[in-house]
């Protein structure tokens, strides 16, 4: 394909996809567009394995997600990706999902950043990965430049343990397990009427690492997360909006 081509795939939403109320899960969600994403940067040809071969590696900063319907188990849905206009070091890539009938279920705009895999640190992107975007294709959503404010007293808390499951190929914590430690408090009827999620992700989350999540619900329709490490560092905050 063309750099400049949208990418889609299709994919059916499995069993261990989806919760107790049989629609997919924000994790799951995320989890699909880990793998889109993944697979159009293979056919661009700056995914993962090139970059790391190269000391370089991606990071997810930021998610924000707007839902208008979550499909249901074995539904099959289309999710079209396409990387836009962004700056020399953070990147956006475009998400929406769409069902049988050309509906938008959901749209998800996410900021990317690269980094050194030796300082951790983020580095500018070359002019080649810089081209593949699309500059005269609108976000589909519009770019957040603002924090999410942190929180002291929080309603719930739970300590979690880094497992080794929990780490993707850059040896640090995947983003889907983040979103899962930030939805467990939720119950059934708050997760059924989840409509968009802001999550940032700050820190790496390293094997060994004992991770606070908490939970403050500052209205009836909002609810804001974070996750602190045992240094008491933020290493993720969320903000989950819900219809009434």
């Amino acid at each position: 394909m063309e750099s400049n081509e949208i990418y889609r795939e299709e994919f059916k939403i499995r069993a261990n996809e989806v919760g107790n109320n049989g629609k997919l899960t924000i994790p799951a969600l995320c989890g699909l567009f880990q793998e889109i994403a993944g697979n159009h940067a293979l056919v661009l040809n700056f995914d993962i394995t090139h970059l790391q071969e190269n000391g370089f590696t991606w990071v997810l900063h930021r998610m924000d997600i707007q839902v208008n319907t979550l499909p249901n188990w074995r539904e099959t849905i289309t999710i079209e990706t396409w990387p836009a206009a962004g700056d020399a070091l953070r990147a956006y890539r475009n998400y929406i999902v769409i069902n049988s009938k050309g509906e938008v279920l959901i749209s998800c705009l996410s900021y990317w950043m690269m980094i050194n895999m030796k300082t951790r640190r983020p580095t500018r992107m070359p002019q080649e990965i810089l081209n593949t975007r699309l500059a005269d294709r609108k976000n589909v959503l519009e770019v957040q430049s603002s924090k999410i404010p942190a929180f002291d007293d929080p309603e719930t808390s739970k300590n979690i343990s880094v497992r080794r499951a929990d780490l993707d190929m850059n040896e640090h914590v995947n983003n889907v397990r983040y979103l899962e430690w930030m939805e467990e408090p939720l119950n059934t009827g708050q997760i059924s009427l989840i409509k968009k999620v802001d999550v940032i992700f700050m820190r790496e989350a390293l094997l060994g690492d004992t991770i606070n999540t908490e939970v403050f619900s500052p209205s009836s329709s909002e609810t804001q997360h974070q996750l602190l490490n045992q240094k008491g560092e933020l290493v993720a905050q969320a903000k989950f909006s819900f219809s009434l």
